[in-house]
């Protein structure tokens, strides 16, 4: 279970990585507002289905003992 945790945030930042470019495309005008804004719009929604995600699987593991 914590291995999918880690593979799931990794995903995450590498979508977020995605979305940044996709922006900077956007702001050198290598894409339209239009295709912009739809490709944005789904990458929104896959980022909240794997944070979703992500957040069921953290519920299910045991309490994590921090060391000092």
């Amino acid at each position: 279970m914590e291995q999918k945790v880690i593979v799931l945030t990794k995903t995450i930042s590498k979508l977020d990585l995605v979305k940044f470019f996709m922006q900077l495309a956007w702001e050198i005008k290598l894409i339209t507002h239009d295709k912009y804004l739809e490709i944005v719009e789904k990458l929104e929604e896959i980022g909240k289905d794997l944070g979703s995600w992500k957040k069921s699987i953290e519920a299910k593991l045991p309490p994590r003992k921090w060391r000092e």
